[in-house]
């Protein structure tokens, strides 16, 4: 009786053992995988999640008036060539139906960290993509992020004069200095893409 109550219990230490040693396998497993799954995530797509999350805030909020897709891009193209000089889409005015400073102030606030979300995802995304990707989806939403961005800053210009003070003007220099920074990581994309195409250009000529 006492041997068998022994063998049972070496049984039952061994299948420990044994247990024990498949979840260390199943965790090395889970650990060799994880960086792989993470890859996977990180490829799709933060910067067209960012630029598309700054879009629907902006609008949603009211900073900016809904356009066309192809008038955003032709925008953008101006806006990274210089400033757009265009007025303020008379049917969304923003400026005027700000009620308090403290508002605007807000709304600057938010939309600054959007601006640099969107900087941010872009900067790592151009450094960690494969020479080879394509980038021009990523670049159309980048551009459709940055006039938004700018149609904005007017937006705010214009409010910030109904209720000026130094701290809404540090607000709104902060601002449009978030969007300098998206402006010159949007450049880097259309430099990226035009290099890859005068790369194919030269590519199907020497053929």
């Amino acid at each position: 009786m006492g041997y068998g109550l022994k063998s049972l219990c070496c049984v039952i230490a061994s299948g420990c053992i044994l247990a024990s040693g498949c979840a260390t396998v199943d965790m090395t497993e889970v650990a060799l995988t994880k960086p792989e799954t993470i890859a996977k995530s990180t490829d799709v797509n933060v910067v067209q999640r960012a630029a598309t999350k700054l879009y629907t805030a902006f609008t949603n909020k009211g900073f900016v008036a809904k356009t066309s897709r192809n008038k955003m891009r032709t925008a953008a193209m101006t806006l990274l060539k210089g400033l757009n000089k265009s007025t303020l889409n008379t049917k969304l005015d923003y400026a005027s139906s700000v009620t308090s400073s403290e508002i605007l102030k807000n709304d600057m606030i938010l939309a600054t960290r959007y601006v640099e979300q969107t900087h941010q995802a872009a900067e790592i995304y151009l450094a960690m993509a494969p020479g080879d990707n394509s980038l021009r989806k990523e670049l159309g939403h980048l551009e459709k992020a940055l006039l938004a961005s700018g149609e904005a800053g007017r937006s705010f210009t214009a409010a910030q004069k109904r209720f000026d003070s130094s701290e809404s003007l540090e607000l709104l220099a902060s601002y449009n200095q978030s969007i300098q920074s998206l402006r010159t990581v949007t450049d880097a994309f259309g430099q990226r893409v035009r290099s890859d195409v005068m790369t194919s250009d030269n590519g199907e000529t020497n053929s």
